[in-house]
């Protein structure tokens, strides 16, 4: 199973916000769409990073006296990590656990395509096993021919 098999079941929508925008407005985006993560565009539409509920309550945590004047470009990660639509799905869950993050923007031809959440890979992966597996319980037990 590949990513561009999540896109085309989820859709292409990813949810924005500017990098001059407050980490206070980031956290409204984050609750009202109910997801974890924001990609970081400049004024070019550029993307310049990512900011996950883990980088907003590490702000919270360290500056929440100042947390209302935080802008989204001080609390992102700069290094966006990105995927490809033909990468398979146990190559990003990789690339996911071995940098400790949970969203990868999914970049076609230079063009941002989608993103993919560890929840998404999850999802897709467990759907994949039992199928897998209700077909080798159906062959083990004779339902198919040899």
């Amino acid at each position: 199973m590949k990513v561009k098999d999540i896109l085309s079941e989820k859709g292409p929508e990813v949810v924005t916000i500017w990098e001059d925008k407050t980490i206070i407005l980031a956290l409204d985006v984050m609750v009202q769409n109910k997801i974890g993560a924001l990609l970081v565009m400049d004024e070019n539409g550029k993307i310049t990073g990512i900011i996950s509920e883990r980088d907003l309550l590490r702000v919270f945590h360290s500056r929440l006296d100042k947390a209302r004047e935080v802008k989204v470009a001080d609390a992102m990660v700069r290094k966006v990590i990105i995927g490809d639509p033909e990468d398979s799905l146990d190559y990003i869950e990789s690339i996911m656990t071995e940098n400790k993050i949970r969203h990868v923007p999914i970049i076609s031809k230079k063009r941002l395509v989608g993103i993919v959440s560890i929840g998404d890979i999850v999802k897709a992966l467990s759907t994949s096993i039992r199928a897998e597996n209700h077909y080798l319980k159906g062959y083990i037990e004779g339902k198919y021919p040899a």
